[in-house]
């Protein structure tokens, strides 16, 4: 409801105008110059127009939900968190079961420090301890086994805090999924398009996990891709405005897909590292494609895609009828119900979601059972 006199009041217009002075135009005058410079970076050849039929690929998407204190939240030190992955695919039956890893903070924790006198390194090691005993188990025993990766490869920052060790193991027991995914249907020779909800890229670990976990992908040439529904290329002004103009004038009426220029994206990103996965030490795997696969929509910028292919299927080499497999599967799979991404990226995360009301019951039911096996009352408190 508007207050008094507001209708009186054009929200202070004149006012606010009379403060933008020619110096902002002289410097928005260089903002257009830097957008026409960027515009010039692609060239009209990179652009390349979708062919549907030429792939014969089946299309598996994976997800990852959940993390630590689900349960108990309110209680750090003893409560629980659970981790799961999981797939879908429409063009296949089953997939394997989820993935399901029960994180709890009482092992995480020295929670009786006062009694047996604990230390950082001790604690240090009793997490190390337990990431050894992942490695021994199932997905991370065959994932280690079919890349080489040992738990050492995590390096340091997946001791830094909680949150940091439960990030890394969630992405870890992701790839290990995905890299089981991928061997299986490699042994059964059904050709799949893998798609990994997010960028191809994994950070807070040691070079050697990156490397190794590099190499295994492209020893292989694994089709996969990433799929990412928010980045800066289309949230911040300067790129978004170039991508814009790009679809202008190349959509006409057809679906097309780019890999985005380097000049756009060291602008959009800053440092190679982050986005350039032939930089030494970088963490990504893949270069950044632009699609736009329903090419008639209200505004330019409307059902558009952005995703990652691995940088072993370049550009300029015979590799790229790789790259039109993954791109032609994806067009196959494209949902205006989701803004013109990948539907079944959603189905995948409904499959390895967390329901709310279903950690309640589960809470409930723990607590009750922890009183009456451990004596110990943990008392229900407000979410």
């Amino acid at each position: 409801m508007p207050y008094t006199g507001q209708m009186n009041n054009p929200l202070g217009v004149s006012d606010f105008l009379e403060q933008v002075t020619e110096r902002d135009y002289e410097l928005l005058k260089k903002v257009q110059q830097l957008v026409e410079k960027l515009v010039d970076c692609l060239n009209k050849s990179a652009v390349r127009r979708v062919t549907p039929a030429s792939s014969n690929c089946r299309l598996v998407t994976i997800a990852v939900d959940g993390g630590s204190s689900l349960l108990f939240p309110q209680f750090r030190e003893i409560s629980l968190g659970m981790i799961r992955v999981s797939a879908f695919s429409s063009d296949l039956e089953e997939q394997p079961e989820p993935v399901v890893k029960v994180i709890k903070n009482y092992e995480l924790f020295d929670i009786l420090k006062a009694h047996n006198g604990s230390t950082n390194e001790s604690l240090r090691a009793k997490r190390r301890a337990y990431l050894e005993d992942l490695f021994r188990e199932s997905p991370l025993k065959e994932f280690s086994s079919e890349t080489g990766i040992q738990h050492n490869d995590l390096g340091e920052h997946v001791y830094k805090d909680l949150e940091s060790f439960t990030n890394i193991v969630r992405s870890v027991l992701e790839w290990a999924y995905i890299v089981n995914l991928a061997k299986r249907y490699r042994d059964a020779g059904i050709k799949v398009v893998l798609v990994r909800d997010g960028r191809l890229e994994q950070h807070g670990v040691k070079d050697s996990f990156v490397k190794k976990l590099k190499d295994y992908f492209s020893r292989h040439k694994t089709r996969i891709v990433g799929v990412v529904k928010s980045t800066k290329l289309l949230r911040e002004g300067v790129p978004s405005i170039v991508i814009l103009r790009w679809l202008e004038q190349h959509v006409q009426g057809t679906p097309i897909y780019f890999q985005v220029p380097k000049d756009l994206m060291d602008y959009t990103f800053g440092f190679e590292r982050q986005w350039n996965p032939d930089y030494d030490g970088s963490f990504v795997f893949g270069y950044r494609y632009v699609g736009k696969f329903f090419p008639e929509t209200f505004s330019p910028l409307q059902s558009v895609i952005t995703f990652d292919i691995p940088w072993y299927f370049a550009e300029d080499q015979e590799d790229q009828r790789f790259v039109e497999d993954i791109v032609s599967t994806l067009y196959n799979h494209r949902s205006v119900l989701y803004g013109g991404s990948i539907a079944t990226v959603s189905e995948a995360h409904e499959r390895a979601s967390i329901d709310s009301n279903l950690v309640h019951i589960v809470e409930n039911e723990l607590r009750r059972q922890i009183e009456q096996n451990a004596g110990l009352r943990i008392p229900p408190m407000w979410r």
